[in-house]
């Protein structure tokens, strides 16, 4: 789902030779998404010329749980501000439950796992 930006987001890559530096803010676009083996960010901004310009960054799993175990244990050195600690804490209780009934839909009742075990033999 798209969703307007509700802050401010700067990208900045850094090259041998130059430096790209794009921002997005609340009349732009954002998306996640995750696909079975990576996570997918996006923001886009359409301007007044009719051009789109994005930021695509695509992710292992794997790699999306690093940068969120390393945040969690920034938050004692530095804490961000009790307002966006609240939305922080119900986007991650909003994770915690997807991923949650997505592994509860992914379970098989002890039904199902007869029915399998019979269908192997």
């Amino acid at each position: 789902m798209t969703r307007p930006v509700s802050g401010k987001a700067e990208i900045t890559l850094d090259y041998p030779d130059k430096v790209l530096i794009g921002t997005f803010g609340q009349a732009d676009q954002c998306h996640a998404r995750f696909g079975a083996y990576d996570v997918l960010l996006t923001l886009q901004r359409n301007d007044d010329t009719g051009a789109c310009r994005s930021m695509r960054l695509s992710l292992e799993p794997e790699v999306l749980a690093n940068f969120l175990s390393e945040l969690a244990g920034s938050v004692s050195v530095a804490a961000p501000a009790y307002a966006n600690r609240a939305a922080l804490r119900e986007a991650a209780d909003a994770l915690a439950r997807a991923l949650a009934s997505a592994d509860a839909e992914t379970e098989l009742t002890p039904d199902e796992e007869v029915l399998l075990l019979h269908v192997m033999e």
